[in-house]
C-alpha cells in the first residue's frame, strides 16, 4: 500500500542507493523469518469508540452489514481493520453496481470460482473479499493473496504474514501465499490489485528493491492469468497514478483482447484518504 508519493519523482541516483538499501533489508528479511511463538493478536474495536459517521455512511453500515456475513470481524477486529473493511466492501460494491451483468456471467457461472488477490500485503481487507465472494457467488471458491513481502515485520516483532494468517484461520477455502507474483501460474476468474505500485517512488519506500519494479510486466503476467471473461479490478491511489494506470493499461490492451473503463473516483464513507482512490474494471474477451 503506498501513503504518499502522488506523481513520478525523477532522481535516479537516489533510486539507485534506495534500491541497494532496500536489496540489502529485503534479502535480511528473507534469511530471518523467525516468528514470535502464539497468534498474532489485535485489539478488538469497541464499536461505541469509532468516529461519528454521517447519516448516510451509517445507513451503509447497516446496509452493507445486512447483506454480508461479517459477525467475527465486529467482534475481534482493530478500530481500523474494521473500517478497512467497509472501505473494501463499498468499493466492492460499487464496482459491481457499474457492471453487474459482467460480474453475474463469472459469478453465476463458474462452478468453482478462482479469485486472486495480488499484492495481498498483511490482507487486513481479507473478510472484505471472503464476504462478498460468499454472498455473489457461494461456498464453492478459492482466494488466494499472494504477498511479495509477507516478512516484514511491525514494531511488536510480527510479520505481516503471522497477521495475514490470523486473519484467516476461520475462513475456509482461503490462502495467503509467500512468493513473486510473476511465478504464480493458475489461472483465476477475478482478479483484484489495490494500490499496485505504478512509480518507483512508492516502491522504494516501501522497502522493495528496484528489480522488483515492473508494472508493466506484473499487468501483462496477471493479464496472462485471468480466464477469458474474467475481471481485473484495480484500484490507484491519487490522480497521477491512475493516469499512469491507463497507459499500463492501453499497453496491455495491445496484447491482450481487453477491455477496460475508468470508474474514476471511489467513495470512501469511512476512511478519509490522503490522495483519493481511483478504480478501474477490466474485462478479458473471451477467446
Amino acid at each position: 500500500m503506498t501513503n504518499g508519493f502522488p506523481g513520478e519523482q525523477h532522481n535516479p541516483w537516489s533510486h539507485v542507493l534506495a534500491s541497494g538499501r532496500n536489496r540489502f533489508g529485503f534479502a535480511l528479511r528473507n534469511f530471518l523469518r523467525w516468528t514470535l511463538p502464539g497468534a498474532y493478536r489485535e485489539t478488538a474495536c469497541d464499536q461505541t469508540g469509532l468516529p461519528e459517521l454521517g447519516p448516510d455512511a451509517a445507513r451503509l453500515v447497516d446496509t452493507l452489514h445486512g447483506r454480508y456475513d461479517l459477525p467475527d470481524l465486529t467482534q475481534a477486529a482493530s478500530r481500523e481493520r474494521y473500517l478497512e473493511t467497509l472501505a473494501y466492501l463499498e468499493w466492492l460494491e460499487y464496482f459491481r453496481q457499474k457492471r453487474p451483468a459482467a460480474f453475474s456471467a463469472i459469478m453465476d457461472d463458474a462452478l468453482s470460482l478462482r479469485w486472486l488477490d495480488a499484492g495481498a500485503k498483511n490482507w487486513a481487507y481479507v473478510e472484505a473479499l471472503y464476504a462478498f465472494i460468499q454472498a455473489n457467488h457461494g461456498p464453492n471458491f478459492q482466494l488466494d493473496g499472494v504477498e511479495l513481502d509477507p516478512h516484514r515485520r511491525y514494531v511488536n516483532l510480527q510479520t505481516r504474514q503471522q497477521a495475514a494468517l490470523s486473519y484467516i484461520q476461520d475462513l475456509p477455502n482461503t490462502r495467503y501465499h509467500s512468493g513473486n507474483l510473476l511465478d504464480w501460474r493458475q489461472p483465476a476468474h477475478i482478479i483484484s490489485h489495490f494500490l499496485p505500485f505504478v512509480f518507483k517512488e512508492p516502491h522504494l519506500a516501501w522497502g522493495l528493491p528496484l528489480n522488483y519494479f515492473n508494472p508493466q510486466l506484473l499487468l501483462n503476467h496477471l493479464l496472462s492469468r485471468l480466464e477469458p471473461g474474467g475481471l481485473m479490478l484495480i484500484v490507484n491511489q491519487g490522480e497521477a497514478e491512475a493516469q499512469a494506470q491507463q497507459v499500463l493499461l492501453e499497453e496491455a490492451a495491445r496484447r491482450f483482447p481487453l477491455q477496460f473503463e475508468s470508474l474514476g473516483q471511489l467513495p470512501a464513507s469511512f476512511i478519509e484518504y490522503r490522495y483519493p482512490r481511483y478504480g478501474w474494471l477490466c474485462i478479458k474477451d473471451g477467446i
